[in-house]
């Protein structure tokens, strides 16, 4: 078999895969993802993140 388990990665740019990338947020986003009167549910929609995210940067903040 001489066909790749990676079709697409390199015709596409990619260096490496899309969900291997840590998000960047703009200070505005950070503030709603960190604001405590938004549910990170909220707060995830607002700005178009997971809720894991929201999360995460909340315990490490």
């Amino acid at each position: 078999m001489s066909e790749r388990s990676s079709v697409g990665f390199e015709d596409a740019g990619w260096d490496f895969a899309p969900w291997e990338q840590e998000p960047q947020f703009s200070a505005g986003e950070l503030s709603i993802l960190l604001d405590p009167l938004l549910s990170p549910a909220e707060a995830a929609e607002r700005v178009g993140c997971a809720k894991r995210d929201v999360m995460r940067l909340r315990r490490t903040a």
